[in-house]
């Protein structure tokens, strides 16, 4: 057991932060770049390019994509605010039934014992996590998150696919929609102000959206997302070692990682931006942009809970990084439904 969790980490730690081939055909099931993220002369904010809400002109490839799109013209002040603002909330786009559903299929692996359900939990040392099964987790703890819940609960599917969200990203991807990873919260995260850019790696590494569902009201105090507003297309790029847009505890120096996380907050007030705090409704899904400065503020009442459900997501074509790391079998994207697919590094 303890050689299978050392070779667990070390794949894990390595899927974050180095580059991945492309899988085999039979695993990608994409189709290549849409043509708007591929137009001569394009600009985008990073020079690590992006999706097409990413480029210099993207409120102008709007109105065109509206004109020609009934699904765009209906979303369109969504996407636009998307643009502007790096986030998107979506109220009670998730019902309190399919909610409900989910608690009660947890509670019901975590009665069990025997659950094949993994979790991150904080650790001292540079790596700073590990995975445990669910019978060995605190999962009450800042920090710990059960992965990859669609993986092995049914429940989780269709409100990870909810109509809303998978309307919104299919706009914004402009192909069919892959969630690769999985983060379900019991409390705040208590996680300084990041970009997901830096550990949630992919081919491309800026076509990655979020979604974040409350899984009950959630109260001031008990550590609840914040975030600076228009900070993905504000703040330049942080290149890790001069060149990479993920951070690596291995070639990249401490320091330089924490000269990332505290710049994130320095030029964002220098620059004015609002940082808001997130207190949604039970049902409410907030999708953010790959590089919003987000975190989670500190628990000031600990005796309430942030019960919240995180999926990263990208289009189809985009390869998470672990691919590299797992057998080739194990590579595979399963469909939920029609242009809804998963993949996943621990199941």
């Amino acid at each position: 057991m303890y050689r299978l969790l050392r070779w667990r980490m070390k794949n894990l730690f390595k899927s974050l932060f180095f580059p991945a081939p492309k899988p085999q055909a039979s695993a990608s099931g994409g189709s290549g770049r849409p043509k708007a993220r591929e137009e001569a002369g394009a600009e985008f904010y990073s020079d690590f390019g992006g999706l097409w809400i990413d480029r210099r002109d993207a409120l102008a490839v709007l109105d065109r994509k509206a004109a020609e799109d009934p699904d765009v013209a209906v979303l369109r002040p969504q996407i636009e605010q998307f643009i502007r603002d790096g986030y998107v909330v979506l109220e009670q786009a998730v019902s309190h039934e399919l909610i409900d559903a989910y608690t009660a299929e947890l509670q019901r692996h975590i009665a069990s014992g025997i659950s094949p359900l993994q979790v991150s939990v904080p650790v001292q040392g540079p790596q700073d996590k590990s995975v445990v099964s669910l019978a060995d987790a605190d999962v009450k703890a800042p920090l710990s998150k059960i992965l990859d819940t669609y993986a092995c609960m049914p429940s989780a599917l269709p409100m990870v696919f909810n109509e809303a969200v998978h309307k919104f990203l299919r706009a914004v991807f402009e192909e069919e929609v892959l969630a690769f990873q999985g983060l379900h919260f019991e409390r705040g995260s208590t996680q300084a102000i990041h970009q997901d850019t830096a550990y949630v790696v992919a081919d491309r590494p800026l076509e990655i959206c979020a979604s974040w569902l409350a899984l009950e009201d959630i109260q001031p105090g008990s550590g609840e997302l914040i975030y600076y507003v228009g900070s993905h297309h504000a703040l330049a790029d942080w290149k890790y070692s001069g060149r990479f847009k993920h951070y690596n505890h291995e070639r990249d120096p401490h320091a330089e990682h924490m000269g990332h996380l505290n710049s994130l907050v320095e030029r964002s007030e220098a620059q004015g931006l609002e940082l808001a705090h997130f207190l949604p409704k039970k049902g409410d899904v907030l999708i953010w942009s790959a590089d919003l400065a987000h975190g989670g503020s500190q628990i000031l009442n600990p005796d309430v809970t942030r019960r919240s459900l995180v999926t990263h997501f990208s289009p189809q074509s985009a390869t998470p990084n672990y691919f590299r790391y797992l057998p080739k079998d194990k590579q595979v994207y399963r469909t939920y439904q029609p242009g809804c697919h998963t993949a996943t590094m621990y199941y």
